[in-house]
């Protein structure tokens, strides 16, 4: 059948960096704040995100990174009869030499069927997860940024040190295992 590869470096790096250490008095938090707040504007969003990536690019002392907001719906598979996926923005960048060049985000500012300006929250999040991309290219000097444990868990850091953790999805539940055997024969 299909021979499983091991992870290579970056994703090893990936899964093991857990945080982003971010300074408690960031001025970040005011600006994340202020994405909630906006307006349904996409310029406005446009400029807010840009500023917010280009104070945590000067917190970290990172490479610059465009964010462009495109009033258009999201890339998305449909069948017919469901929604298969959809894009909520992306990340992208060069790398020479080992410097990142050239960074961009993009998000997409609304829905992908209905076409609806996307909620503060949800743009919020989707800035924090592309930037979180770049973190790894620029910070952590991965060739790659895979969405590992690590990678979510350095997105939750980054998002509770800014106070807008509620912009994010709920972390799973531990599945709950019940009674071991020992625990019922115990009875």
């Amino acid at each position: 059948m299909f021979a499983r590869r091991p992870p290579d470096n970056d994703y090893l790096r990936s899964q093991a960096t857990t945080a982003i250490a971010l300074a408690a008095d960031t001025a970040a938090r005011d600006l994340a704040a202020r994405i909630v707040e906006a307006s349904d504007d996409h310029r406005e969003r446009r400029t807010l995100a840009q500023r917010l990536v280009d104070q945590l690019n000067a917190e970290f002392g990172l490479p610059p990174c465009g964010v462009v907001v495109a009033d258009r719906a999201q890339v998305h598979e449909h069948d017919g009869r469901r929604l298969q996926s959809k894009t909520y923005g992306y990340y992208r960048c060069s790398l020479r030499g080992g410097a990142v060049n050239g960074a961009r985000i993009r998000i997409y500012h609304r829905t992908a069927v209905r076409q609806q300006v996307i909620s503060s929250k949800v743009f919020l999040n989707t800035v924090l997860h592309e930037w979180t991309h770049h973190y790894d290219f620029a910070a952590l000097g991965l060739g790659r940024s895979p969405h590992t444990a690590g990678f979510y868990a350095r997105l939750r850091s980054l998002a509770e040190a800014l106070r807008v953790a509620f912009v994010l999805p709920p972390e799973p539940e531990p599945a709950s295992t019940g009674p071991s055997v020992a625990d019922i024969f115990r009875r």
